[in-house]
């Protein structure tokens, strides 16, 4: 809880015996950014500064304090910087404000590309102790690394970007590859490959790790420190065991 005096002279201390017209201290905590100052039009703009610069264990933004002193109606000292804090659920004068809170609920809540495993030999098929190239595709629907999503929280417009941390490859049989970056390919170059020690149909997907960065006016990014998994859907490797023939020439 932030101890700050309601009246020159005090030392935080609520005092009840002071007259209406006493000299008595008002606050105003507002997003540090250039443009906020409590006279400005701008009060309750925001900036990524604001947003960037709270350690992850505070609720943020950073606000800068301000206070003046008042008698009754009269201003008898103006708005003056008095120190900064992360700690905005208990600053005074504070006013529900963008966080990265809201940013982190907003970064979960974007509609994912979400990529599709295939398989080389073609068709999804494969014989045991043969190497299967696998490869991932993006899905035309969803927001891809590298695309922006636009929304409006709390009456600002904010755009977020996701990117990816990395994809883990499962190969239905118990095993799994990743994390990775690697989109994997076809022979010979790809990158991404499994073995089926047995016959069977194995249901294959990867999992893609996604982070994203935020930005306000478009210009700056800067990184949500959050990441979300998302399953793909899944792809069905049927595994044949090869039969050996005899032919008579």
């Amino acid at each position: 809880m932030l101890a700050l005096p309601n009246y020159p002279g005090d030392g935080g201390g609520l005092i009840v015996d002071r007259a209406a017209d006493a000299p008595r201290y008002e606050y105003a905590s507002l997003n540090d950014c250039p443009q906020v100052h409590p006279d400005s039009p701008n009060e309750e703009s925001t900036c990524q500064h604001a947003l960037r610069d709270c350690p992850p264990e505070e609720l943020g933004p950073l606000l800068r304090i301000w206070r003046r002193t008042v008698a009754g109606d009269v201003v008898l000292e103006p708005w003056d910087s008095k120190g900064l804090t992360c700690a905005s659920d208990v600053a005074p004068g504070a006013r529900p404000t963008l966080t990265m809170a809201d940013l982190k609920a907003q970064f979960m809540r974007t509609p994912w590309a979400k990529p599709q495993v295939s398989s080389q030999p073609k068709g999804n098929i494969t014989l045991v102790n043969l190497t299967t190239f696998y490869r991932v595709d993006w899905s035309t629907g969803g927001f891809a690394p590298g695309e922006v999503d636009q929304s409006v929280l709390r009456g600002i417009p904010v755009r977020i970007r996701p990117k990816l941390v990395g994809f883990t490859y499962v190969f239905g049989d118990g095993t799994t590859y990743g994390p990775t970056v690697s989109t994997g390919g076809v022979y010979p170059k790809g990158d991404i490959t499994h073995v089926y020690r047995e016959r069977g149909e194995f249901p294959t997907r990867v999992l893609t790790t996604f982070g994203a960065d935020f930005s306000l006016d478009g210009t700056r990014w800067d990184p949500i420190p959050s990441t979300v998994t998302v399953p793909g859907p899944v792809t069905t490797i049927t595994v044949r065991e090869a039969q050996a023939v005899l032919v008579n020439h």
